[in-house]
């Protein structure tokens, strides 16, 4: 289950996102709020479980790995690790103080904890 969670997070992009001269994101005029959890921590509900979504438009967790663009506002991931959950799927991303909640707007919704 946790991985099926954070998977829900896995993808982002960097159409949206300035690079600074120490390699880490940061958000440009117009991008979406989302966008400003890029290069930190999010860590599952329960606190048991973490991913990072990288500036490069990569993304690591235990067991996962993956890439994540911006499209049209959404926060996009293709995932290539686990087989069994591989794939891109796109999600609407608010914020709420340092909490991020996923809605695939098929039913799943996930929060993680930004830090």
């Amino acid at each position: 289950m946790k991985i099926f969670s954070l998977m829900t997070v896995a993808g982002l992009g960097l159409a949206a996102c300035q690079t600074t001269t120490n390699g880490t994101a940061t958000q440009s005029a117009g991008a979406p709020a989302w966008m400003s959890i890029v290069g930190k921590t999010l860590v599952s509900g329960d606190g048991n479980f973490a991913i990072v979504l990288n500036p490069d438009g990569s993304l690591e967790g235990e067991g996962i790995k993956g890439s994540w663009t911006e499209r049209e506002g959404k926060f996009c991931r293709t995932l290539t690790k686990p087989e069994s959950r591989a794939g891109t799927e796109c999600q609407i991303v608010t914020l709420s103080g340092n909490q991020a909640t996923f809605d695939n707007q098929q039913g799943r919704i996930t929060s993680w904890m930004v830090q």
